[in-house]
């Protein structure tokens, strides 16, 4: 682990990465803030229920950004507020926050910014508070419309707040909403998740990011299925589920355009889109993650202690890893692969020009098995091979 040091932008060094680069380098910037009113089952991202530094934390957030802001000067082309749960902060703290983001780099013209919300935090005066810092986009933790899945989860909301918070981001007129659903859950029957998904499409929200509910190491969720307390996620389940959602957005229009987000056409999430474009992004906060665009990915430490400490003696507390040429092919197949428009071959053979005479046989077996499409030089995810995508993309990596 180093500490103290400063992520610099170099000279373009890795031939994969400059390939991939876009001509235009925006980037983007994500904010963790880590408090949480309680503790999900099946969250294993690094948050805390404790109230310790959250009165002074944005302070430190804006030290942290002092201490990286020689090496990123444009302005940002999106902001996102990750959690966490950010809206459980004062609308004075992120003002702040915003103010200093405003006095240092600035926004390009609709620059998209993001805040994660859950529903019982919406309220008349966080709305216009938002707006006013210029937050055009709320992503709303609804997760379920089923209180006994809420419960289970151990959401602090409940179904009806979830309805009167959409209400009043519609009444408001708040420029875009994302609404994020768990599904395929053993306590979500088709019913309630067709009814869900009814109520979301019709909402008023412009993009639904929905997540097949995993038992991730550490969480609750894994404990009460090792012990044998709850009956292991049913996969048919998760696949059915998965097959609902794109029927129901086939016959509501929307875009399906990547295999866990969906919008209504021109409303993509730029903030994630640039992810899975290789633009470089500048992440603060405990956990945070950064990307320098070329070779370099840096995650800061994941403990809130270290990193105020840290940051108060004006260092930098962070682990970081030197992608080379594979790895970043490897991540190319990856975000590429998860996309509606799927893996340009003719890219492909630029990025690693013997990958594709090694990956015909591959490719082939996988097309005859319905799990990709060969069309018009792309390869791309079948229904079957979007459920099947992690043993997909690995059969074709380096």
């Amino acid at each position: 682990m180093q500490k103290g040091s400063i992520l610099l932008k170099q000279k373009c060094a890795n031939q994969i990465a400059c390939k991939l680069r876009t001509l235009h380098e925006l980037s983007g910037l994500y904010i963790h803030i880590p408090f949480c009113k309680s503790a999900c089952t099946y969250c294993n991202f690094h948050f805390t229920t404790g109230s310790r530094y959250r009165d002074s934390f944005i302070q430190h957030i804006i030290r942290e950004y002092e201490l990286q802001s020689h090496a990123w000067q444009e302005p940002w082309d999106t902001v996102y507020l990750g959690g966490g749960t950010p809206s459980i902060l004062p609308e004075s703290q992120i003002e702040l926050l915003f103010r200093h983001i405003a006095q240092k780099n600035g926004l390009v013209p609709g620059a998209e910014v993001t805040i994660e919300a859950n529903p019982e935090d919406i309220q008349p005066q966080k709305i216009q508070a938002w707006l006013a810092m210029g937050i055009n986009r709320v992503s709303l933790g609804v997760q379920s419309l089923s209180d006994t899945e809420l419960t289970a989860m151990n959401r602090v909301h409940r179904a009806e707040d979830s309805l009167k918070s959409l209400a009043l981001l519609n009444a408001t007129g708040f420029p875009s909403v994302n609404i994020d659903l768990i599904y395929g859950s053993q306590w979500l029957s088709d019913t309630d998740w067709e009814h869900t998904l009814k109520w979301a499409f019709d909402s008023g929200a412009d993009h639904i990011s929905a997540y097949a509910l995993t038992a991730e190491t550490n969480t609750k969720l894994f404990k009460d299925i090792s012990k044998g307390t709850l009956p292991p996620i049913s996969e048919e389940k998760q696949a059915k589920h998965f097959e609902m959602l794109h029927e129901m957005a086939a016959k509501s229009q929307w875009d399906f355009y990547e295999i866990s987000n969906l919008s209504k056409p021109g409303y993509r999430a730029k903030h994630n889109s640039n992810y899975w474009k290789n633009k470089p992004y500048l992440g603060l906060g405990p956990s945070a993650h950064s990307y320098d665009g070329q070779f370099t990915r840096r995650w800061n430490i994941a403990d809130n202690k270290q990193y105020v400490e840290s940051i108060e003696q004006g260092l930098l507390n962070f682990e970081e890893e030197i992608l080379n040429e594979s790895q970043l092919f490897n991540e190319f197949l990856l975000t590429n692969l998860r996309t509606v428009e799927g893996v340009s071959l003719s890219l492909a053979a630029k990025l690693q020009p013997n990958w594709l005479d090694k990956s015909q046989h591959t490719i082939a077996e996988l097309s005859n098995k319905h799990f990709l499409l060969q069309e018009e030089g792309f390869i791309k995810l079948t229904m079957q091979g979007k459920l099947l995508s992690d043993y997909v993309t690995r059969e074709l990596m380096l």
